[in-house]
């Protein structure tokens, strides 16, 4: 059985925070602010801890609502080690696998795009190629690889939830997906969209990922990555409203479940 409550969280207005505009001559090309001085124009969509240098988060990649890529360094002088544009639309998400050099991006290309990073060098040109890439039909909300990589799970607007299957040893296009999950993703205008997310550690030896759920009672789904079932469907008097974003415990069995309200609603195992 899981509990569920909800603290109270009093926000008064919502606001996206951007680099100052005005400040062109303080940045160089080398340092933290080169191409983002567009103001309004762009802003960074997701980032993605670069694992291969550690948990402290020093190291990072950011992506954007023009379509880059940006990999930065905080170790010495914060810098910028590369910075490339992968595609012509907003890149909604960014996924490192355990590997460390095989990188996942989906967006509004409609495309989930596979790169390798030995590849990529400092360039900051639209020279790369993917090695692989999968058509999703309609714009992608997010796309992750499991923490083994053995597996990606991606959420569309073309109401599925895919799970590929060693997407990172793929060649060319990944024509069908391992499982295909259909899942209303449609929140609307008002909402933020489904993003499903892995956890960290197995459960019950299999790794299991979690998303939002547009059913009534207000419902959040947790699905074997193996099997693509339904695992388990978190309920309760505390989840009153859809939970857009949600997210495991690193190491425990507890979920967090967000929209854009200011409602947190927490699940745990008794």
């Amino acid at each position: 059985m899981m509990d569920l409550f909800a603290p109270l969280m009093r926000i008064s207005k919502f606001f996206k925070k951007f680099l100052p505009h005005t400040m062109t001559t303080i940045f160089t090309k080398k340092k933290i602010g080169y191409n983002t001085d567009r103001g309004y124009s762009s802003w960074v969509q997701s980032m993605e801890l670069d694992h291969r240098y550690g948990s402290d988060g020093k190291c990072f990649f950011l992506s954007t609502s023009e379509g880059s890529v940006i990999h930065v360094d905080l170790r010495s002088k914060a810098k910028i080690t590369f910075n490339s544009f992968l595609s012509e639309k907003k890149i909604n998400t960014i996924s490192l696998h355990p590997n460390g050099y095989a990188m996942a991006t989906a967006g509004l290309s409609t495309v989930i795009q596979l790169w390798d990073l030995r590849n990529m060098g400092t360039k900051s040109n639209k020279g790369h190629k993917p090695f692989a890439w999968q058509n999703a039909g309609k714009s992608i909300n997010s796309a992750y690889f499991s923490p083994s990589g053995s597996r990606m799970v991606t959420t569309t607007m073309s109401n599925n939830l895919d799970i590929l299957k060693d997407a990172h040893t793929s060649s060319g296009l990944i024509k069908v997906p391992e499982h295909r999950i259909r899942h209303d993703n449609m929140t609307g205008r008002w909402l933020s969209t489904f993003m499903a997310c892995w956890h960290n550690l197995p459960i019950c030896g299999e790794e299991v990922f979690l998303v939002g759920s547009m059913q009534k009672p207000r419902t959040i789904e947790i699905f074997s990555g193996r099997s693509g079932k339904v695992l388990h469907e978190i309920r309760g008097e505390a989840l009153t409203a859809v939970a857009s974003r949600c997210c495991f415990h690193p190491s425990r069995l507890v979920v967090v479940g967000g929209n854009s309200s200011g409602r947190v609603t927490v699940a745990y195992d008794r």
